[in-house]
C-alpha cells in the first residue's frame, strides 16, 4: 500500500509539473503538496512495518543522516527558491535559481532524496528495492524538467544548463555552492 502511494505521488509531482509546462491550470496547483503528502504517508507506512538492517550507534547515526537529508530538501524544495511563484502560480515565467544549493547541481534535491531514502532503508528497514525505485521515478522527474518544463518556464534556464551540472557535482560547482555564487 504504502509504495503505491508513493507511485500516486510521482504521477502528481510528473501533472504538476505537466501544468507548468503546458496547461497553467490554478485547480492542479495543488497537485505537488498532495503528491508530498502522499510520499510521506506511504514512506511512514512500508517503514514502520520493517525491521532496520541495522541497530545501536549505526541506527542512531543513520536517523541523523536521514533528518539532515530531509531537511536539505525541505530547504532545496521550499526555501531556497521562491515557493510561491514555483509551486503557486502555474504557468508563469519567473528567473532561474543558480545560487546556493542550485549552484551544486540543477537538480540538488534528487541528492537529498536518494539520501534520506537511503537512510530510511537502513534505520527503519524501508524496502530497498523501494528506496532505489522511487529514487528512479524522482530521477525521472527532474529529467523531464530539465528536458521541457523548466526551459519553457524559466527565463536563463539555457544558460544554467551550460553552466551548471544535472545532478552530479562537479569541483568547480561546488565551489560556486560554497561560495554563495
Amino acid at each position: 500500500m504504502g509504495y503505491l502511494l508513493g507511485l500516486c505521488a510521482f504521477a502528481l509531482f510528473f501533472l504538476s509539473d505537466l501544468n507548468d509546462w503546458r496547461l497553467a491550470r490554478r485547480e492542479l496547483k495543488l497537485c505537488f503538496p498532495l503528491g508530498g503528502m502522499l510520499l510521506a504517508v506511504g514512506t511512514v507506512l512500508e517503514a514502520r512495518r520493517r525491521t532496520p538492517p541495522v541497530s545501536g550507534w549505526l541506527r542512531g547515526l543513520c536517523l541523523f543522516l536521514a533528518a539532515a537529508f530531509l531537511i536539505l530538501l525541505v530547504y532545496t524544495l521550499f526555501f531556497a527558491l521562491p515557493a510561491e511563484a514555483s509551486y503557486g502560480r502555474p504557468g508563469e515565467k519567473r528567473p532561474a535559481c543558480t545560487t546556493g544549493v542550485y549552484a551544486l547541481c540543477r537538480h540538488p534535491g534528487v541528492l537529498w532524496f536518494a539520501g534520506l531514502y537511503v537512510c530510511l532503508w537502513a534505520a527503519f528497514g524501508l524496502p530497498l528495492w523501494e528506496a532505489a525505485t522511487l529514487s528512479g521515478w524522482n530521477v525521472l522527474l527532474v529529467w523531464f524538467e530539465d528536458r521541457c518544463v523548466f526551459p519553457a518556464v524559466l527565463e536563463g534556464y539555457g544558460d544554467y544548463r551550460r553552466t551548471t551540472p544535472f545532478l552530479l557535482p562537479s569541483r568547480r560547482s561546488l565551489r560556486a555552492c560554497l561560495r554563495g555564487n
